[in-house]
């Protein structure tokens, strides 16, 4: 019998129990200002084919001279202002719930990440704001975790929907079926100004139906409507054993809305399902991305992994694509192999080759594959798997390549180095974008990097990497223990020169047959 702890471990993302390099001196006061390099760049391994992703890709960890530490967060929602500081909503600080049953509270309130954060990544300030001085519609929520948002950058004004929290009274928790709006160049300004409550509460708007109950999904924009795409509805308290005191039900739906103007109130409402019997859209928790489709260069969202099927401990391997309404591809017959759960992917489309090719980049995570695994991750992966503990999705170090070509093959490559230390990142964050590129040429309208906007050689800032969850082992020595919300802080550089890479096939299955 398989156990049922990493399931339940997953179900929002764990944070902070017991890691000795998520203790926050990662970004605390340092002797000097450099930053932690590391670069995709090929080494020994003699599984690494040359030249196969057409730029390089580097991550540099920051550090910053006689500054507080970066906060630790996970499962939070982001966007950028013009200036490039990153506004931080809802997530978690700690690290993995308790498995107690009732009357025990397993997701402790004082976890809930209750501040709206302003990071600038260049020089390491931020500034916060308490959420709790805010009425209690917009403060309960604005503390949810894996709670879906979304940027427009023509408009600025963000979005937040749903997300799983306590209610403001602390009698229970609950999938919000809310949207709070906001314009986040007066947020951010406001916030670094000591603004008062009422003056946050005056530049939010707040609505409320049923529709917008979700977590884990993705919110986005397509062609002037948007997509709440997946995610689940989670009532009650949790419970890792069953119990009678929640709900719980996968949306297994593509939700596609238009709001009337000048209000949150739904004008147009579809909602996209799936008659097939293995249900590819139950799914959650895993990325779903604006990206765009290299036959046609169109805009489009992409699902890649996702957590889990139907009675299943385990992920998705197989891509959905949604470029309307209506009809989206399920490519059953295409298989990933890493990243099934949320992570960081750097989108970047090659619009210059005679075979156009949009490559995702992935950054740790969890995954039904691995490579890389130093000694010690070993040990414990192969004592936990003796034990039983081992459900086939661990956290990994590896960064990994997903490659769909303009002439319909697929390919995946994992990246010639891991995670800087091998460490185990990336999970239950995403790709912070610079938004820079979009306005210089560099990318497109949602935000992929295009090759074709860079000189050979040229290298550019495609964006960061904050927080997430770092794991000490791949499965927990200890069950319970073991993970923190990092405080991490990467930029991410792309350099317009080929690289190598090693192919997925000699990638290893994550399962409890796998020694």
């Amino acid at each position: 019998m398989k156990n049922p702890l990493l399931k339940y471990f997953l179900l929002f993302g764990g944070a902070c129990l017991a890691l000795a390099s998520c203790d926050g001196s990662g970004s605390s006061e340092s002797a000097d200002d450099s930053v932690q390099m590391f670069m995709q760049e090929p080494v020994t391994d003699p599984n690494i084919q040359p030249n196969v992703l057409p730029y390089t890709i580097e991550f540099e960890e920051q550090s910053f001279i006689n500054k507080p530490a970066l906060p630790g967060l996970q499962s939070y929602t982001s966007a950028v202002n013009k200036a490039g500081e990153i506004l931080v909503v809802g997530g978690r600080r700690q690290g993995l719930h308790t498995f107690m049953p009732a009357p025990e509270k397993n997701f402790i309130p004082d976890s809930a990440n209750n501040f709206l954060y302003i990071l600038d990544p260049a020089s390491g300030d931020f500034w916060s704001f308490d959420v709790n001085g805010l009425k209690d519609e917009l403060s309960e929520q604005l503390q949810s975790n894996n709670l879906q948002g979304y940027h427009d950058l023509e408009t600025d004004e963000m979005y937040v929907v749903g997300g799983y929290g306590w209610k403001a009274d602390g009698s229970d928790m609950k999938t919000f079926g809310s949207i709070i709006r906001f314009k986040v160049e007066p947020l951010t300004q406001a916030i670094k100004n000591g603004a008062s409550a009422s003056e946050i509460e005056a530049l939010m708007e707040y609505g409320k139906d049923d529709r917008f109950a979700v977590t884990g999904g993705e919110l986005a924009k397509l062609n002037g409507r948007f997509y709440l795409v997946f995610g689940q509805r989670f009532d009650g308290q949790y419970r890792a054993f069953g119990g009678t005191d929640f709900t719980q039900e996968y949306t297994e739906e593509i939700r596609v809305f238009t709001l009337k103007p000048g209000s949150l109130d739904i004008l147009s409402y579809g909602a996209t399902t799936s008659s097939d019997p293995d249900r590819p859209f139950h799914r959650r928790d895993g990325n779903i991305i604006e990206d765009v489709d290299p036959t046609t260069g169109m805009e489009r969202i992409t699902a890649l992994g996702g957590v889990f099927p139907p009675g299943i401990i385990g992920g998705y391997d197989y891509p959905i694509y949604i470029t309307g309404p209506q009809n989206p591809v399920v490519k059953k017959d295409v298989h990933q192999k890493f990243s099934q759960y949320e992570c960081p992917v750097i989108s970047i489309y090659d619009d210059e080759s005679s075979n156009k090719s949009i490559y995702s980049t992935m950054f740790g995570g969890i995954g039904l594959y691995y490579y890389s695994q130093d000694s010690v991750q070993k040990s414990i992966y192969n004592m936990a798997t003796a034990q039983g503990r081992n459900d086939g999705i661990p956290f990994v170090a590896d960064i990994s390549t997903f490659i769909e070509g303009a002439d319909g093959v697929y390919s995946e490559y994992i990246n010639a180095k891991p995670i800087q230390g091998n460490r185990l990142l990336g999970t239950s964050i995403t790709f912070i974008g610079n938004r820079a590129l979009i306005s210089n040429g560099k990318a497109t309208a949602n935000g992929v990097l295009k090759l074709s906007g860079l000189a050979a050689g040229e290298k550019v800032l495609a964006g960061y990497i904050l927080g997430g969850i770092e794991a000490a082992a791949p499965l927990p020595e200890i069950p319970n223990k073991g993970t923190c919300a990092s405080n991490s802080l990467f930029a991410v550089y792309v350099t317009k020169t080929p690289s190598g890479a090693i192919p997925s096939s000699f990638a290893i299955k994550a399962d409890s047959n796998t020694q």
